[in-house]
Protein backbone atom coordinates (compact mmCIF):
# COMPACT_ATOMS: atom_id res chain seq x y z
CA UNK A 1 0.00 0.00 0.00
CA UNK A 2 1.23 3.85 -0.72
CA UNK A 3 -0.15 7.07 -0.08
CA UNK A 4 -0.22 9.68 -2.84
CA UNK A 5 0.25 13.14 -2.36
CA UNK A 6 -1.56 15.38 -5.85
CA UNK A 7 0.61 18.81 -5.29
CA UNK A 8 0.20 19.40 -9.38
CA UNK A 9 -0.70 22.86 -9.37
CA UNK A 10 0.88 23.95 -5.92
CA UNK A 11 3.36 26.54 -4.85
CA UNK A 12 5.79 26.05 -1.92
CA UNK A 13 5.28 25.50 0.85
CA UNK A 14 2.54 23.34 0.13
CA UNK A 15 3.75 20.50 -1.25
CA UNK A 16 6.41 20.29 1.07
CA UNK A 17 3.85 20.23 4.33
CA UNK A 18 1.80 17.67 2.51
CA UNK A 19 4.58 15.39 2.18
CA UNK A 20 6.19 16.26 5.70
CA UNK A 21 2.09 15.26 7.19
CA UNK A 22 2.34 12.15 4.93
CA UNK A 23 5.94 11.15 6.42
CA UNK A 24 4.18 11.58 9.88
CA UNK A 25 1.68 9.87 9.17
CA UNK A 26 2.55 6.94 7.84
CA UNK A 27 4.37 4.02 9.10
CA UNK A 28 7.72 2.79 8.39
CA UNK A 29 6.89 0.53 5.27
CA UNK A 30 5.18 2.51 3.19
CA UNK A 31 5.61 4.06 0.28
CA UNK A 32 4.76 7.96 -0.38
CA UNK A 33 4.39 9.17 -3.74
CA UNK A 34 4.17 12.87 -4.16
CA UNK A 35 3.04 14.31 -7.64
CA UNK A 36 4.64 17.90 -8.56
CA UNK A 37 4.45 19.73 -11.83
CA UNK A 38 6.82 22.35 -10.86
CA UNK A 39 10.58 21.98 -10.10
CA UNK A 40 10.68 24.75 -7.06
CA UNK A 41 8.07 21.69 -5.69
CA UNK A 42 10.63 18.33 -6.82
CA UNK A 43 13.54 20.83 -4.88
CA UNK A 44 11.49 21.12 -1.84
CA UNK A 45 10.24 17.66 -1.44
CA UNK A 46 13.46 15.85 -2.11
CA UNK A 47 15.24 18.40 0.17
CA UNK A 48 12.84 17.32 2.79
CA UNK A 49 13.39 13.17 1.69
CA UNK A 50 16.89 14.05 1.90
CA UNK A 51 17.51 15.92 5.32
CA UNK A 52 15.19 13.16 6.87
CA UNK A 53 17.81 10.83 5.23
CA UNK A 54 15.08 8.43 3.56
CA UNK A 55 15.16 7.20 0.08
CA UNK A 56 13.99 8.71 -2.45
CA UNK A 57 13.53 8.12 -6.29
CA UNK A 58 12.43 10.57 -8.87
CA UNK A 59 11.04 10.03 -12.75
CA UNK A 60 10.28 12.88 -14.72
CA UNK A 61 7.05 12.11 -17.49
CA UNK A 62 6.46 15.07 -19.92
CA UNK A 63 5.55 17.78 -17.37
CA UNK A 64 4.95 16.08 -13.96
CA UNK A 65 6.92 15.00 -11.76
CA UNK A 66 6.80 11.72 -9.45
CA UNK A 67 8.88 11.62 -6.04
CA UNK A 68 8.65 8.00 -4.27
CA UNK A 69 9.72 8.37 -1.00
CA UNK A 70 10.67 4.92 1.03
CA UNK A 71 9.36 5.64 4.49
CA UNK A 72 11.69 4.23 6.77
CA UNK A 73 12.41 4.48 10.23
CA UNK A 74 13.58 8.23 10.81
CA UNK A 75 16.83 8.28 13.06
CA UNK A 76 14.57 10.32 15.48
CA UNK A 77 12.29 7.86 16.08
CA UNK A 78 15.42 5.18 17.10
CA UNK A 79 16.56 7.78 19.55
CA UNK A 80 13.66 8.68 21.15
CA UNK A 81 13.56 8.84 25.17
CA UNK A 82 10.44 6.89 26.41
CA UNK A 83 8.22 9.39 28.33
CA UNK A 84 7.59 8.89 32.23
Amino acid sequence: MHITIDARGLSCPMPQQMTINAIRTAKPGKMIIVLADEAGARGSVIRTARALQLPYKLERNADEYKIYISREELWMERWSMPVD
